[in-house]
């Protein structure tokens, strides 16, 4: 189903590849349809879904002429994103997955800023981080410079946050897109390419709640992602002629379990206040590890409340 497009190009393309995302979707496509700027065509390609997500997006597709959705068989991630470049009018691409949620004001947020920055080729944000239900986790800032972006890039650890960005479309094409070869990690990938061309940026303020879950592709399928992203870090070294350091990795984040990603989110709810969050979580570890002294730990001191700094400190230690 795919509805007329406009004569006009729009300023900016949203892009959305959808695969199974019933629980979310309705509220990532109405978070863009409430955008106070409203120049913008939301293309979808819903990658094969068998779940209830073409039913909801054909209701919304029907509420609004700037929803355009493509339905094809399962061909993966990074193929969708490179069918939604192609098929793009605008000359700034906004991205946003199905399990995310944009602020109100983020697109004339980004807009506004590469129009004013015409050296800088993507453009990130702050992130509100929240669970699988939707409840606040933290606040994440990240950098904000493109040099310091660039060298969190190269150290493995990350810079911008993939469905916060608005960038470019040109100078992305000239790169060939997205590579399918680096699926996991093809925004960091890109984001190192496009480096070597312009500026990277992030804005300091939140624009997106970014959700996560176990369900995460990059958590399902971690240690095949982890691979990926030494050969696009080497690649990235080769390109700039740099010495590739012996520690290669050595910051990216490790395997862990879903048990222990949980307990991470949830004492970053705490040390961010959202205790109501952290006692749910809190909860949900001792109901699968009833004897864990790392839970019930996490389990008191989300239920101390604004006390938990204060206890830390009688301690002379922090949680880990």
């Amino acid at each position: 189903m795919k509805n007329s497009p406009a004569v006009d190009p729009p300023r900016v393309s949203v892009l959305l590849p959808v695969y199974n995302s019933e629980r979310y979707l309705r509220e990532t496509v109405v978070s863009v349809l409430q955008q106070t700027f409203t120049d913008f065509e939301l293309l979808i390609v819903d990658d094969g879904s068998t779940d209830r997500s073409p039913q909801i997006l054909a209701e919304l597709a029907a509420t609004d002429p700037r929803i355009s959705v493509t339905r094809r068989p399962n061909d993966g991630y990074v193929s969708a994103l490179n069918e939604l470049l192609a098929k793009a009018r605008g000359e700034y691409m906004a991205r946003i997955d199905s399990d995310d949620v944009a602020f109100p004001k983020r697109f004339a947020r980004q807009v506004e800023f590469l129009d004013a920055h015409p050296n800088v080729l993507v453009v990130g944000s702050y992130v509100q981080v929240i669970d699988e239900d939707g409840d606040v986790l933290c606040d994440q800032s990240v950098l904000i410079d493109h040099e310091a972006i660039t060298h969190s890039l190269l150290r493995g650890t990350g810079g911008i946050y993939h469905p916060a960005t608005m960038f470019r479309r040109q100078p992305v094409m000239d790169l060939g897109g997205y590579r399918t070869q680096a699926l996991g990690v093809e925004d960091q990938d890109l984001w190192l390419r496009l480096a070597e061309r312009g500026k990277l940026a992030n804005l300091p303020e939140a624009l997106l709640k970014y959700r996560i879950h176990p369900g995460n592709f990059s958590f399902v399928y971690h240690e095949q992602v982890r691979e990926r992203f030494r050969s696009v870090l080497r690649e990235a070294y080769a390109r700039r002629g740099l010495p590739e350091p012996e520690d290669l990795l050595s910051e990216a984040p490790r395997v862990t379990s879903n048990w222990d990603r949980r307990r991470e989110w949830a004492w970053g709810a705490v040390h961010s206040r959202h205790f109501r969050t952290a006692r749910k979580h809190a909860r949900a570890l001792l109901a699968e590890n009833f004897t864990s002294r790392a839970a019930w730990t996490l389990f008191a001191y989300a239920h101390l409340g604004r006390y938990a700094e204060l206890l830390r400190t009688m301690l002379g230690r922090r949680s880990s």
